[in-house]
């Protein structure tokens, strides 16, 4: 994938790439070339933003696909199970979830491999392939945020609007709504199909002087970022604020209901803002600072370390939902033990069928005593302590 300043979208939610990029003016438009080492003056007590890059791009990316495998795969599977498994909000969690694990295998995954083996990206092999990869990436990155607002506003509608409540945060309206999320990011999507080409072996965003390259980076960028970080913002004042003004009933398994996920989804909202506020920034910094700025070489290297640093800030969010949900909600914590009672329990059941199986096969037809047998069967038998 294309780094956002070249790629015209102003925003850094998970569309950076991880070789070194930056820009020099050309005649007013934006010229973008391969970053050398030269251009880096920093003074010797401060690692240069190359080795930084290195460093972070090395370690981080393995680190980020393990705890998102890991989270997101319990997160799809707890909400599969009551209570969570009856809930609108669930089902935005589970979307949430597994739009992560796509964008940290298709995105993350496969440009950290790309970099260890010094090969090039998926959208710098062909041309057809840029277009069509610059597509797929905003089409998944970018969901996730639109999921975290659907969450937010059926936490809204549980608190304000009770009355919608039956009509409103339903199964059916969930997937509904997943679906119009899905075909509006595939509309604003398909015209970076259109913006981006193969460019010097490099898949670039194509400046040229048509008003669409002009104006379009700032339309796809405001609905990829600026409206739904608002839209979360907004939300999740209003969400705090009937927390704190009203007392829900209490039900069971020791949480309020209808508020079940609440807590967590304002947790994970708020993360959400946090982590993609300052990439966001960074990368209007870059897209609109005079040409007078680059002289200060050592403010531009200061700049491109910010850029890496709130890459990695926002690829966080891929990997936050199952330790949020851990962390707010005493009922995932109590179906997440649940899961692994029952997980226990179908291992030792299929270890004991097998047991069975075995000794019937090795002493059928034999003279060996039954006692073998008997004290198998009373072991299978068991209760297991958890």
């Amino acid at each position: 994938m294309s780094f956002n300043i070249i790629d015209g979208d102003m925003t850094n939610v998970t569309n950076t790439s991880l070789r070194n990029i930056t820009e020099l003016p050309n005649n007013g438009s934006l010229l973008l070339i391969g970053i050398s080492n030269e251009y880096e003056l920093v003074s010797d007590d401060m690692p240069s933003a190359h080795e930084l890059e290195i460093v972070l791009t090395t370690w981080v990316p393995p680190i980020l696909i393990v705890l998102g495998s890991i989270g997101n795969i319990l997160t799809l599977l707890i909400m599969r199970r009551p209570p969570f498994c009856h809930y609108a909000i669930s089902f935005y969690i589970t979307a949430y979830a597994v739009s992560s694990l796509l964008a940290i295998y298709l995105f993350l995954g496969s440009e950290w491999i790309t970099f260890l083996a010094h090969a090039k990206t998926i959208d710098d092999q062909t041309d057809w392939l840029c277009r069509l990869w610059q597509f797929i990436s905003r089409a998944i990155t970018y969901s996730s945020i639109w999921f975290v607002v659907a969450m937010t506003i059926d936490r809204y509608i549980i608190i304000w609007q009770a009355k919608h409540v039956s009509s409103m945060c339903t199964l059916f309206m969930a997937k509904f709504v997943a679906v119009i999320i899905m075909v509006g990011l595939v509309v604003i999507s398909i015209h970076a199909m259109w913006l981006h080409e193969l460019m010097m072996g490099k898949c670039y965003f194509f400046h040229n002087e048509d008003l669409h390259a002009i104006i379009w980076p700032w339309v796809s960028a405001s609905f990829y970022s600026y409206i739904p970080l608002t839209l979360i913002f907004i939300f999740d004042v209003s969400i705090l604020t009937g927390l704190c003004l009203k007392r829900p009933t209490k039900g069971r398994h020791h949480e309020q209901l209808p508020m079940v996920l609440t807590y967590t989804t304002l947790g994970l909202s708020m993360m959400y803002f946090v982590f993609v506020i300052p990439p966001t920034v960074i990368n209007v910094v870059i897209r609109t600072y005079p040409p007078s700025w680059l002289d200060d070489y050592k403010f531009m290297t200061q700049l491109k370390k910010a850029s890496i640093i709130g890459h990695y800030m926002a690829w966080v969010n891929t990997v936050t939902v199952f330790y949020v949900c851990l962390f707010f909600s005493r009922t995932f914590r109590l179906e997440l033990v649940a899961f692994h009672r029952d997980l226990i329990e179908k291992f030792r059941s299929y270890w004991c069928i097998q047991q069975r199986r075995r000794i019937y096969e090795l002493h059928v037809g034999s003279n060996s005593s039954a006692a073998t047998q008997v004290e198998t069967v009373d072991m299978c038998t068991e209760t297991t302590p958890l």
